[in-house]
């Protein structure tokens, strides 16, 4: 999830775990640890290929192994320089549930986390939670605030810690219980309005949980619609985009559609464009629900293009104006209480 989000969640790992013992230090120190998994981001500028960045985000900073290690050296440090009565074994928890909590955290997005590596580069993802989500994030946040005004020995204060920590699980079940609902009727839609399909794949829509993406996966197309469970007309509109399958499969820039197939994990298809090629890594619906031209309904593409004897593919991404952000946040308050549907 964004930055903030993981913060948060760091700093709720400290109240609990370390809050009686060091005050208010030790949201300092989980929000510390709930974000050094993302300091992989700081690599990027010494990588050129993109291809490789996108491999790389989410991957061995985000594995439970590196946690395990990690977690050693870091407890040693903070034992050996703490003044505080706190046992290694104590500080080993703190910095493991720090980093493990936030790879899981993560995985409840769409976007993918290698939480496995070594051992699989499998994209683990849910889909039950959009990258950024106010309602989970606020909230929770509030209660540590709470924590920070009242003194370290009093009970009150690991009772606000824990009543934040539950506020943020029971929202998490809650958006599975939405997960679940949607998925059932995109399926009974596709059903009713005899569209075949193989799989069905459903995520929330940026900033909340109530407006859904379906995308289901036809064996030469992907049908994509939204649906949010506040609209009146229960009806989904699909929109299909062609997979152009064997232009992947027979493309000679074979790591660079490999790589993109896996991050896509299913939903993706491509558009040819001349000697160069549009991916579409769509596996977080559309962005402009009214658009039916691909260019203009998913945010960013990959253009894969001729170079050098090879081949390169670079992040295509719209150079949106204030305007733009406006308009985009305009059309989905609008399609979420059901006035462009």
């Amino acid at each position: 999830m964004d930055s903030l989000s993981q913060i948060v969640l760091g700093a709720a790992v400290g109240e609990v775990l370390l809050g009686n013992k060091i005050g208010n230090r030790a949201q300092l120190l989980g929000a510390i640890a709930g974000t050094i998994p993302d300091l992989d981001v700081l690599l990027s500028p010494f990588i050129s290929d993109e291809i490789t960045k996108l491999q790389i985000h989410r991957s061995y900073s985000h594995a439970i192994l590196t946690h395990i290690l990690l977690a050693f050296p870091l407890a040693w440090w903070s034992k050996r320089s703490s003044k505080s009565d706190i046992s290694w074994n104590r500080w080993y928890v703190f910095w493991l549930t720090g980093l493990v909590t936030h790879a899981l955290l993560d995985c409840f997005t769409t976007y993918g986390t290698q939480l496995l590596l070594p051992f699989t580069n499998y994209l683990v993802g849910f889909n039950n939670i959009t990258v950024v989500d106010p309602l989970w994030t606020l909230p929770f946040m509030a209660f540590l605030i709470v924590c920070l005004f009242l003194r370290r020995d009093q009970p009150t204060r690991n009772l606000w810690a824990i009543i934040g920590c539950t506020y943020a699980c029971l929202y998490m079940g809650y958006t599975f219980v939405n997960k679940y609902r949607v998925h059932q009727h995109f399926e009974q839609q596709l059903a009713m309005q005899g569209i075949p399909y193989e799989e069905l794949k459903t995520s929330p829509t940026m900033f909340n949980n109530i407006l859904w993406s379906g995308m289901a996966l036809g064996k030469d197309s992907i049908y994509f619609g939204e649906y949010s469970w506040i609209q009146s007309d229960p009806k989904v509109e699909w929109i299909a985009f062609a997979k152009n399958t064997a232009l992947i499969e027979n493309h000679p820039a074979h790591r660079e559609m490999e790589v993109l197939q896996w991050f896509g994990q299913g939903v993706s298809f491509a558009v040819p464009q001349g000697d160069s090629l549009d991916f579409f890594t769509a596996k977080w619906g559309r962005t402009d629900f009214s658009q039916k031209e691909p260019h203009s309904a998913f945010v960013f593409h990959w253009r894969i293009s001729p170079k050098d004897n090879g081949w390169q593919a670079k992040q295509v991404m719209p150079e949106w104006t204030g305007r733009d952000f406006k308009q985009a946040f305009s059309n989905l308050w609008n399609r979420i209480h059901d006035k462009q549907h």
